[in-house]
């Protein structure tokens, strides 16, 4: 049996299986994701586990890997260019720096792109012929859907929506921007709402800030205002009002069926949707307003996972479409 490797690299966390033509993944990992500052010492880590999964499998032919990485990056090139939300800079080219490493072929687009693939491909885009796909997890990813093909632009570097300006006063953003949908929108965005608090914190929110572990803050707030301290969902009020405001632009500007949102803080979204949808609506035109639905992923994590295997199964010649059939 032949099988493709789908890797999906997040600021904190890889998430990592293997999947057959059907999309159906037998085994998925999620593993922390250390923090390199050597591109080569993080292509070697990541060509590591990549080899590590032929050995475990022992049937079946792997016929290449792709990989969803934070970028921006030039599709099918697999340069990266200063990734705001990965500690290396300059112009990376990581796509080689792990091939020479492998021996079977490894293909990189932008993490969110594969994403979309994966929504496309088994999730709640399937059949549509417009849609966009926004990740809310470290930053905020994209992935926009035109008559059912992934939009790249013109150097492969289309669907960075977290770096629309929702402010232009605003925040400053990782990328050197000022009030970038990411600097409200993401798990950086509450650590920026809470740091602009005049009040003092309570020290394990403290704590979470000083030590820059961000990735708490969403948890921390989830369970103190269960606990009734509701002036915490201030915070996500915040968040909501940034994510409508962009989500009101992305609507008037490409009209689409739907706007998909997963990643880690889609678990949460008990605390930003309706207000979200809401704002929103407020913010884009009537018509394609009411005609776009604004939904969580059913795929949640797995999407990342999808969609890269996709992308490897389509780059090695299978002749795939989003209704995920070889043909």
């Amino acid at each position: 049996m032949e099988y493709a490797i789908g890797c999906d690299i997040g600021g904190s966390f890889i998430k990592i299986g293997t999947l057959n033509r059907d999309g159906e993944i037998p085994s998925w990992q999620t593993i922390p994701s250390p923090e390199f500052s050597s591109a080569e010492d993080f292509a070697a880590w990541i060509s590591g586990i990549l080899l590590e999964i032929p050995e475990k499998k022992k049937q079946g032919r792997v016929i290449g890997a792709g990989i969803g990485i934070p970028g921006p990056l030039r599709y099918p090139q697999g340069i990266l260019y200063d990734p705001p939300n990965l500690l290396f800079k300059g112009e990376i080219p990581i796509k080689e720096m792990t091939q020479k490493r492998l021996p079977f072929p490894v293909f990189f687009d932008n993490d969110a792109t594969v994403q979309t693939l994966g929504e496309a491909w088994k999730g709640l885009g399937k059949g549509l012929k417009n849609f966009l796909y926004i990740a809310l997890g470290t930053g905020v990813g994209g992935g926009i859907v035109i008559d059912g093909k992934v939009f790249r632009g013109t150097d492969g570097m289309a669907g960075e929506i977290g770096h629309i300006t929702v402010d232009y006063k605003g925040r400053t953003c990782l990328c050197g921007s000022k009030g970038c949908l990411e600097t409200y929108a993401s798990i950086n965005g509450i650590a920026n709402s809470l740091m602009e608090l005049n009040s003092p914190l309570p020290s394990e929110i403290s704590d979470a800030l000083k030590s820059h572990d961000w990735k708490k803050l969403p948890e921390i707030l989830k369970k103190r205002i269960g606990r009734g301290e509701t002036k915490w969902q201030d915070i996500w009020d915040i968040f909501a009002d940034g994510l409508g405001a962009g989500l009101g632009s992305l609507i008037n500007l490409f009209n689409p069926q739907r706007v998909i949102i997963s990643g880690g803080l889609s678990y949460y979204s008990d605390f930003f949707l309706k207000r979200t949808q809401d704002i929103a609506r407020e913010r884009s035109f009537k018509q394609p307003g009411a005609t776009c639905e604004i939904v969580i992923s059913n795929l949640k994590e797995k999407a990342g996972i999808l969609g890269a295997a996709f992308l490897a199964f389509s780059e090695t010649g299978s002749k795939f479409t989003f209704e995920s059939k070889k043909v």
